[in-house]
């Protein structure tokens, strides 16, 4: 069951690297740079535009949705790592660099992995019920774009620049590469 965990975890950790590395030099909308937002604007979006109907719409994220995208991927890299050194009760299934802590660490650890994993779901039930709302509130469809990669406008159209798919593909095979790399030098491969 562990080895099942281990490969999820190394997964899980090859897709946040690819979307830490698509958040540089992906699309427009991907960027960090296009969508992290001073908390000053996100107040300003929190007060005057997110209750209304007809708010103004956002080519990639708004600036409230750039900061759950933030809190997802640092909570997600917390997750990852904290497995790493985890302990369980009996301390032999325990995470790959766990030999780097002492036993009552890597149980905290252990721990703070389980309690993080909840605040995951409670983060994913918030996102989901946020696209729900945006859904049946602000009759703004967000899942369809994210599937399609397209979206309609009314007015002026935004400028937006599609990474191409090879850059895509490059990311992802360097984002592997390296937790495959790790992986080897921990001797778990």
């Amino acid at each position: 069951m562990l080895d099942w965990h281990r490969l999820i975890g190394y997964t899980l950790l090859a897709l946040i690297l690819f979307r830490l590395l698509w958040g540089l030099f992906g699309s427009t909308t991907a960027r960090f740079a296009s969508f992290v937002r001073a908390p000053r604007v996100v107040y300003g979006y929190f007060r005057d535009d997110l209750l209304q109907r007809n708010g103004a719409a956002h080519p990639g994220h708004n600036p409230l949705g750039g900061w759950s995208v933030v809190a997802m991927l640092s909570l997600l890299l917390m997750e990852v790592g904290l497995g790493m050194f985890a302990v369980d009760v009996d301390g032999i299934e325990s995470g790959p660099l766990s030999y780097l802590v002492s036993f009552q660490t890597g149980r905290l650890v252990s721990r703070l992995h389980d309690l993080g994993f909840n605040f995951l779901l409670g983060l994913i039930a918030l996102h989901v019920v946020a696209v729900l709302f945006y859904l049946a509130h602000k009759r703004d469809n967000l899942i369809l774009p994210m599937l399609i990669g397209r979206r309609g406008w009314t007015g002026d159209q935004p400028t937006l620049r599609f990474a191409p798919l090879p850059r895509a593909i490059a990311l992802l095979a360097i984002s592997a590469g390296a937790v495959w790399a790790f992986v080897k030098c921990l001797g778990q491969a």
